[in-house]
């Protein structure tokens, strides 16, 4: 297992081959596609060899300082988070504090101070790590077999969605939003940058700081249960089959008065009937 960990695509074991050029321009793959590549090269051996093990990608965000360019010596403090999601270039899915997606974080409010001075930056110190699953029966470009699911599912995602607050007591404030590339990170190594952070109102006034690094995570398949075994059900689906078996779709509460399901509203006119 630890060989094929490590083992390197077929592309890798050419060195000084020529530069891959597609109508006069280098085409070559970006550090992410090609890391993304590898490891999708590396979880095919698995498969073929029946190996219970996959890679699994983990992105890491750390969201360092966050300046003002209307003040850049001092400015005031505030108390700001941030919400962060994955996605495909193209995708329209919105980010905000009232309209998010299931695959999206959200940091801690955390309080920014800023110390008067011309290189006297904000300490920010958030922490976000993104997960997603390399996908199965596909090449080692990451195109799937079935068109299908191809159309739908093109590619692993590679590029970041970011979105900072300001938290008020009332109604919070967006600071602006960015989204941010993934195609100069690579496996085991680290991205920092400064992202201008967009406004609908006030254009880039805001800079956010960030620093991405990107690895990969060899997990465990979970066996195939067997036809002896029960799997264990969560405690949302045995709610739900309680719930239709009493036939109603109202939790009993403490001190509210039990719905009426259909059977005992059949009975309680059968009562005023006869």
């Amino acid at each position: 297992t630890k060989a094929l960990a490590s083992v390197h695509p077929p592309w890798e074991r050419d060195a000084g081959g020529d530069l891959q050029m597609k109508d006069g321009i280098v085409a070559e793959p970006t550090p992410y596609t090609n890391s993304i590549r590898q490891h999708l090269y590396r979880n095919m051996l698995f498969r073929r060899l029946k190996i219970p093990q996959r890679f699994l990608a983990l992105l890491q965000v750390e969201l360092l300082d966050l300046k003002d360019l209307t003040s850049p010596g001092a400015s005031s403090s505030l108390t700001a988070y941030a919400l962060l999601r994955l996605k495909r270039p193209g995708s329209g899915a919105p980010l905000t504090h009232k309209a998010r997606t299931l695959d999206s974080a959200c940091t801690q409010p955390q309080k920014i101070v800023k110390i008067s001075g011309p290189n006297a930056p904000a300490s920010w110190g958030s922490l976000v790590r993104l997960r997603f699953p390399l996908p199965e029966d596909v090449d080692c470009d990451g195109v799937s077999y079935d068109g299908d699911r191809e159309a739908l599912f093109k590619g692993a995602p590679s590029v970041l969605q970011l979105t900072v607050y300001e938290k008020k007591f009332m109604n919070d404030v967006a600071l602006g939003g960015a989204d941010v590339s993934l195609d100069g990170v690579a496996s085991g190594g680290q991205l920092e940058e400064w992202v201008p952070l967009r406004s609908s109102k006030d254009g880039i006034i805001w800079f956010a700081r960030i620093r991405l690094t990107l690895r990969f995570e060899l997990m465990c398949l979970v066996e195939e249960i067997s036809k002896g075994d029960s799997c264990p059900k969560s405690v949302g689906l045995t709610k739900i089959h309680a719930l239709s078996k009493s036939g109603g779709a109202h939790e009993d509460t403490k001190g509210a008065k039990r719905s009426l399901s259909s059977p005992d509203f059949v009975q309680y006119l059968e009562s005023m009937v006869y």
